[in-house]
């Protein structure tokens, strides 16, 4: 049965079919490179936001900032820019993307899609039609495209029929091997790197004990236990011409994401509340035995319910840090002040390992149950997000985790250098790659070690390091 979805995907393969049409630029030596990154930002997801913001320091720092021009599309620049200095340009963009991909595709030399969840169904098929799209303009204009730090999971038949047709000349660096699989089951080329969000640094630590005390009450001794939560079937997010008539007449705009766009919302009276006070019930008996504070983490604008919804669920009704009052900086810096963290987001995983803060995954997809295989951590401390006996096998898991926290936390900042170094050798890649695409181009010297290839590193990062380099 075909959905709007079909019809965005039509609209889609429209617009890339007038690709060559309007007036489009391309690059001429002596030039500086316009680069266009085509990523998801301006909703306030932490984890899209700031793995854009570390691409775009890399990128300045192994070509040359006086060698690139730097574009950012946004749905929301005043919610983009603290994470960008004058230098990078920030575009608006709407979630009707259609034309503005087009001629923002038409306006750059080389396009690079720089959001994580790049081919997967699972959030929203527009989502994934969107990098398509840029792809595929971008092949039409005979210019290169490149995905960076990308995943790839289950697809609908029609959008992976159209990923594999119009991405067929983007090169992907994906982000795990079982992406890589994937894309290249699709017939796609490409090679694993990793994450970008890595190096990213947390607000300082004045600032994160003050808003501890002050508004959680926290007493500065006590364990600080985090919970990042979600809705795990509120996804994905479709678009409804018939949901949005009828939200307009009943004036009921429940589970609106927005403009024609509604969360699924499948769960709510099912595997949702299972979900929630599996958790809350876990959460509650760990912190009355162990005397131990309790906060939650929205590391997505559209996580504030849920987080509203468990806050009511736990005994000492928890502060909520959502990202739609925080920016990253502060999200990473309260993650880095936790003494274990539960997590049903990617990122709150990614940017806690940073601080080294020992976690327990309660998981939607794929995305962390590969981040845990990657670090030998999936047998002990990885559960579903839908598994029926969530609360009874949680609390178990944190009285383990709290038992071994120094051993896992070491285990944790061991595996870190590992990461950095395949985001440098993806730095490196990339300017190797830039320059085949645009031969003569003039860019910075090449660096002449592995940090060379990084944006520079917070004091937390660069002790992590050192504390490899004695290792070994």
């Amino acid at each position: 049965m075909l959905s709007l979805d079909n019809f965005l995907g039509w609209a889609v393969e429209g617009t890339t079919a007038l690709g060559k049409l309007p007036k489009f630029e391309a690059w001429k030596p002596g030039q500086p490179l316009k680069i266009l990154l085509v990523g998801y930002n301006g909703k306030r997801n932490t984890g899209a936001d700031v793995r854009v913001a570390e691409i775009v320091k890399q990128f300045y720092r192994v070509l040359g900032e006086d060698k690139v021009e730097i574009t950012v599309p946004t749905l929301n620049p005043e919610l983009t820019q603290v994470y960008f200095g004058p230098e990078t340009k920030l575009s608006k963009i709407n979630t009707i993307f259609f034309k503005d991909v087009l001629d923002l595709c038409s306006r750059n030399h080389v396009a690079v899609i720089s959001e994580g969840s790049t081919l997967k169904s699972q959030f929203a098929n527009a989502l994934t039609l969107y990098f398509c799209e840029a792809a595929g303009v971008m092949k039409k204009q005979g210019k290169p495209c490149i995905a960076y730090g990308s995943e790839a999971g289950r697809m609908d038949d029609f959008v992976k029929k159209m990923a594999s047709e119009m991405c067929d000349e983007t090169y992907f660096i994906a982000r795990t091997a079982a992406s890589l699989e994937i894309i290249e089951s699709m017939g796609l080329k490409g090679h694993v790197g990793a994450d970008t969000a890595w190096t990213f640094p947390p607000a300082g630590k004045d600032w994160t004990e003050s808003e501890l005390r002050e508004k959680t009450g926290w007493d500065g001794k006590k364990p600080i236990v985090g919970i990042a939560c979600i809705d795990p079937w509120s996804y994905p997010v479709k678009p409804s011409i018939s949901k949005t008539v009828k939200a307009a007449v009943t004036r009921n705009w429940e589970n609106h994401y927005e403009k024609v766009y509604f969360f699924a919302a499948s769960e709510r009276d099912g595997k949702y509340p299972a979900y929630l006070r599996g958790i809350a019930e876990a959460v509650n008996r760990f912190c009355k035995e162990n005397d131990a504070h309790s906060v939650i983490i929205g590391m997505d604008w559209t996580d504030l319910d849920a987080c509203k919804s468990l806050q009511a669920l736990i005994d000492d009704k928890p502060y909520i840090f959502s990202s739609r009052f925080n920016d990253g900086h502060k999200m990473i810096a309260i993650l880095h002040s936790l003494s274990m963290l539960i997590t049903s987001r990617y990122h709150a995983r990614v940017l806690s390992m940073t601080g080294g803060v020992p976690s327990i995954a309660v998981s939607l997809d794929e995305r962390l149950y590969n981040i845990y295989n990657e670090c030998g951590q999936l047998e002990d401390y990885y559960l579903k997000t839908d598994d029926p006996a969530l609360g009874e096998k949680l609390f178990p898991m944190m009285e383990k985790i709290w038992e071994n926290r120094d051993a896992v936390s070491r285990d944790i900042r061991k595996s870190v250098p590992r990461y950095l170094k395949q985001v440098a050798n993806m730095g490196k890649f990339f300017r190797g790659w830039v320059c085949e695409q645009f031969p003569g181009i003039e860019l910075e010297p090449e660096p002449t070690e592995w940090l060379g290839y990084l944006p520079d590193l917070h004091e937390g990062l660069r002790a992590i390091i050192n504390e490899a380099k004695q290792e070994q």
